[in-house]
Formats: structure tokens, sequence, C-alpha cells
């Protein structure tokens, strides 16, 4: 369990590299990215909702636990730039945010100068669960229930063969051609045979996202078993 003025990064609580974080961040709720259009004899903008959404960029300020005890900045170093597990947790232990790049000047002439140190974790968009759910079904119509309020990318593993079609809230996609297994991979925009080498010339329709509440996954074709994993994601954040 983490301790008050402590995040887990990386493997690590900070406490156990002797940074004691001052202030929790107020984060801010993700806003759909739109675009503004002006539209000749229209009163005001038209607003165009892209349904994409920006990266979050969450500050922190370190300071060192007691003045007594020295700290190992290279190993901080480590600790921010060769990354590992990207999860970033604080406030709330189930739910975290997947850091892309940790922004920081000189931490440690920081430090000797204001006593402190600020850190900026420039991060996915939503907070998400710590862990992956996974489902397995045979029966096309299967039903699952997401509770998230942001957008679930899926990485849907599908054993069959032959030219199959994959319909999830009625948008459906086809992929002809499966030999054995093909996976479909929504986040990384790929559809992959099972070498890993790419399906994409053989696929029709686009990426399917799940949605808060229930997601019917069916399918036709020879279809022997489906293996949806995703990771429930949240608009709010993490305290």
């Amino acid at each position: 369990m983490l301790q008050e003025g402590e995040i887990y990064f990386n493997g690590e609580r900070s406490l156990c590299l002797n940074l004691y974080l001052e202030n929790y961040p107020s984060i801010p709720i993700t806003n759909e990215e739109y675009e503004e259009v002006q539209v000749e004899g229209r009163s005001g903008n038209l607003i165009i909702n892209k349904g994409t959404y920006p990266d979050k960029k969450i500050p922190f300020t370190f300071t060192i636990l007691s003045p007594q005890i020295d700290v190992d900045f290279e190993r901080v170093y480590e600790w921010f730039t060769e990354i590992e597990d990207n999860r970033l947790v604080f406030g709330r232990e189930d739910r975290c945010y997947k850091v892309k790049k940790v922004i920081f000047g000189n931490i440690q002439k920081e430090f000797r100068t204001i006593g402190e140190f600020d850190v900026t974790f420039l991060c996915e968009p939503f907070s998400q669960d710590i862990d992956k759910t996974t489902h397995e079904t045979t029966i096309s119509g299967f039903k699952i229930n997401y509770s998230g309020n942001a957008p679930g990318d899926t990485l849907i593993k599908v054993y069959g063969s032959g030219n199959i079609q994959l319909t999830i809230n009625g948008e459906t996609m086809q992929i002809n051609n499966v030999i054995d297994y093909v996976e479909i991979d929504s986040n990384l925009l790929q559809v992959r045979n099972q070498d890993g080498t790419s399906k994409d010339d053989d696929t029709l329709g686009d990426f399917i996202l799940f949605t808060k509440g229930e997601n019917v996954i069916s399918y036709t074709g020879a279809v022997t078993k489906i293996v949806v994993e995703y990771t429930t994601k949240y608009k709010l954040g993490g305290i």
C-alpha cells in the first residue's frame, strides 16, 4: 500500500529513493479534441469533434525525505529514464497512468538551490486499471460489460481459418485468408498473423474500441475461439 507523499513508478516507490512528494497534482479532465469551422451565413462556429484526446502532463514536486539523508541522484536519474514498467500510480492504487516520457531539469542543481526539484510525467490521455482484463469465448454474441468512460483499446486474438467477419456493437471488420490465427490490435492499429507479419492487406473495416456498457462480440466464419484483452480506461484521474 502506498504511503502519504509517495508514488509508484518503474517498479519502485519514491520513498525507497528517499524522495518525498510535496503535493498531489491537480489533474484536469481529459477533453476531446475539436475543430472550430466558420460557416458563411451561420451564427457561431461549427464544432467538429475529432474523437481524439491529447496526452496529459502531470507535474510533481519532490523534496528529500530528511536533510540528513543522502540521495543517489544517479539512481534517481535511472529511475526516471530507464523505464521498464511505465505505470505511474499515486493517490489511488487501483488505477494508473501510462508514462510516455519523463521531463525534468538538473535535479541535483535544483535541489541544492531551492531544496526541491520538479518532474513532469507525459502520459497517455486516460487513467486506467492497473492490470488487463481477459475474456475467452467460443460463442458468437458474447457480451462484455466495459465499466470505463473512455474508449477502450482491445487486442482480439481470433483462432480460425478462411474468411472471417468480426462485429462489435454493429461495426464489422472482415479478415480474409486467415490461417489458424490472427490478432487485431486497435492500439497499434495493426492486424497481424501468428508470426507477427502484417495482415492489413487482407483486412476491411475500421478498428473497434469498447464503449461504456455492454459490448457484443459476434462473428461469422470458421472461428474456433476468440480471446479479448483490454484495459479499462477512465477520463478522470487517479486521486
